[in-house]
């Protein structure tokens, strides 16, 4: 026969059992966690310390501590959840509005590091920004949207370094230029030595007032490896008055930085020399062929002047001959390479190599036509 006792355990021991699922949730709504999909409690989190939080304990006090940058205000009004960061408001003019956060979104993660609640630590909204801003001021948040509760990719663009060019134009003294002369200043890319006049950007100002004249640009993302400079010029009616001797060369194109410009008288246009055809087509043969012209050769030439030719087209006509062509072993490398030495002067860097070979194979190896754009471009 069974006791009280007996029957009493019995009970106690089915009730436990059909209700403990239902004390599990009552646990989770006291807590303020949400009942979701069962994952691994042994799951690891990404911190902004570089360890792992596993069910809920940390191993962070393994790990030297290191060093926290000051926390980057978004200008929100947010709630820590084990979700995320909750934005309840958003300040007019932040970087939060500016990229495009509103009340009822939810921050989950920032550079792809967990927000918000994190077992039973906080990692802080701020903290993270701070941490993971890359060198541009940009850091990627990955946001759960309030209206559709899809998850998109939002930029945060913090305020960067200005890179503004500013500084003064001196002229010689007692200059007086015309009232209606306008005054360029230009910043240039000078990577190049075939590249002239390549402005990245320019500002133009009146000159009526006189010098000195305060300028200031705003240049764009510079291109790793590229140099730059900047100069001025001041033009009435196209004719030039006066312009800086030279370009001046600029260290860096990262930082904010002063270059004051002194302009100088320029020179009177260069007279003319006349070019004798004959005697230009015949230094271009020993020149480029490396021999004396042939009988007729010269009067060839002269024909396509007199049937409408340039100069320049004659010139294109010997560099990109087959005989110009053969004499670099009718190698595409060595040709290319030839021709930018002959036109410039000096032999091809590693890069403008690559760049003579791309321009030629974007014209199919027509040597005619490729010779042709190279001297449209310096002159």
């Amino acid at each position: 026969m069974t006791s009280i006792a007996d029957r009493y355990s019995s009970l106690l021991g089915f009730l436990l059992t059909r209700l403990r699922p239902v004390v599990a949730v009552a646990c989770l709504a006291l807590f303020g966690l949400e009942a979701g999909p069962t994952r691994s409690m042994a799951q690891d989190v990404r911190t902004r310390d570089g360890s792992s939080v596993v069910a809920g304990y940390s191993s962070a006090a393994a790990v030297p501590a290191v060093p926290r940058p000051a926390p980057l205000p978004l200008g929100i009004m947010a709630r820590n959840t084990a979700n995320g960061v909750e934005v309840v408001t958003v300040n007019p003019g932040s970087v939060a509005q500016a990229s495009g956060l509103q009340a009822g979104d939810t921050i989950v993660n920032v550079a792809g590091y967990q927000v918000g609640m994190v077992g039973d630590r906080l990692y802080d909204v701020g903290d993270e920004v701070a941490r993971r801003l890359n060198t541009s001021g940009q850091v990627p948040l990955l946001v759960r949207n309030g209206r559709t509760g899809g998850l998109v990719t939002m930029p945060a663009q913090f305020g960067t370094a200005s890179r503004a060019i500013s500084g003064v134009l001196n002229a010689p003294q007692g200059l007086q230029v015309p009232s209606t002369a306008v005054i360029t200043v230009r910043l240039l890319d000078v990577t190049e030595p075939q590249w002239r006049d390549v402005a990245l950007t320019q500002g133009q100002l009146p000159a009526a007032r006189g010098f000195p004249v305060s300028y200031r640009l705003d240049p764009p993302v510079p291109t790793a490896g590229h140099r730059y400079a900047v100069d001025a010029k001041v033009e009435d009616g196209g004719r030039l008055l006066l312009q800086t001797a030279a370009p001046v060369p600029l260290a860096e194109l990262d930082r904010e930085q002063r270059v004051d410009l002194a302009l100088v008288q320029a020179a009177p246009p260069p007279t003319a020399v006349a070019v004798v055809p004959s005697a230009q087509i015949q230094q271009w043969i020993q020149t480029y062929l490396g021999r004396p012209p042939r009988p007729y050769e010269t009067e060839v030439w002269l024909a396509d002047l007199q049937q409408g030719k340039s100069l320049s087209d004659v010139q294109a006509g010997i560099l990109s001959s087959s005989e110009y062509f053969e004499r670099q072993r009718s190698s595409r490398d060595a040709y290319v390479a030839e021709v930018f030495r002959q036109l410039y002067g000096m032999p091809p860097t590693p890069a403008q190599l690559a760049d003579m070979q791309r321009r030629y194979d974007s014209v199919q190896g027509v040597r005619l036509q490729f010779v042709q754009q190279l001297l449209q471009q310096s002159r």
